[in-house]
């Protein structure tokens, strides 16, 4: 099977000289992690939401200048060039496999010279669950949860803070990190949790020193993770996990055995699985 298959065509894109505070309203509004950059319809570059993170703190422009610099203020300025990408003859498998290897989270698929869509963790883990991505079906949906998940489990509790949360994701390159009490897994927060808080806090220390006052500002775990945590049993399928996933566009998966959690499931340990499987059906 052919990608174009599963790929989403006529992706979002952006020029490069789209100002970061614009690319900061299109993730927002309409919760892309990538957008390919088109210059004159030819693809020049990709740019995700981790990239417009780390050179903006997830700040618009007037509360990022300073007297020295105002810092990057246009796409072209961080977008990741030059660009992976695949061709529309390309299966997912290489898709897959090309994610995996080379860490990234969508690939462009290219008619030719044009852009024809956009390959992502979500869309191969659509093929995967409708049988398009995977060698022997019968075997793949016996396949329980704890087979596949991270069972070494980092965690943080509500009461630490947001930076200890950044710290943990930038030294493990976590996207997300269940939030633990007693035990009990009672809250999740991901790199967008903290992008807001991150953006929350700057904009409150930039007030404060508008008007003269020193104010150091931290912010709670509590205060930024996403309460309605949607868990999974250890001995549930593979394919059960998928469809949680997909259903609530999760990235990650907390996997408890009882109350207690015992692993973590994301996207790419299901791609990971895909690529040793080594084959597409279809």
């Amino acid at each position: 099977m052919h990608i174009d298959k599963i790929m989403t065509s006529g992706p979002v894109t952006v020029e490069p000289e789209c100002p970061l505070d614009d690319a900061i309203r299109l993730f927002e509004q309409c919760g892309f992690r990538h957008l390919p950059v088109m210059d004159d319809e030819v693809l020049v570059g990709m740019v995700s939401d981790r990239d417009l993170s780390l050179a903006t703190g997830w700040v618009l422009t007037d509360y990022r200048k300073t007297e020295d610099s105002k810092g990057p203020e246009i796409v072209r300025e961080i977008m990741r060039s030059p660009v992976l990408s695949l061709s529309t003859l390309d299966t997912p498998e290489d898709a897959a496999a090309l994610i995996v290897g080379k860490r990234i989270g969508a690939v462009p698929i290219m008619n030719g010279k044009k852009l024809a869509g956009i390959v992502t963790e979500t869309n191969l883990l659509k093929a995967f669950r409708d049988e398009h991505l995977s060698t022997d079906l019968g075997e793949d949906n016996g396949i329980t949860v704890d087979q596949m998940m991270t069972k070494e489990v980092d965690s943080l509790g509500p009461d630490q803070f947001m930076e200890d949360a950044l710290e943990l994701c930038v030294a493990k390159g976590y996207r997300h990190v269940p939030i633990v009490e007693s035990g009990r897994v009672i809250g999740m927060i991901s790199d967008r949790d903290l992008r807001f808080g991150l953006g929350q806090e700057m904009v409150s220390d930039m007030s404060a020193q508008e008007s003269g006052r020193l104010e150091i500002a931290r912010t709670p775990l509590s205060a930024l993770m996403a309460v309605d945590v949607i868990s999974v049993d250890s001995r549930c399928t593979l394919r059960q996990a998928i469809d949680v996933m997909l259903q609530h566009h999760f990235g990650a998966l907390p996997v408890v055995n009882g109350s207690r959690l015992v692993g973590i499931l994301t996207q790419t340990d299901v791609l990971k699985h895909v690529v040793q499987r080594g084959s597409v059906a279809g």
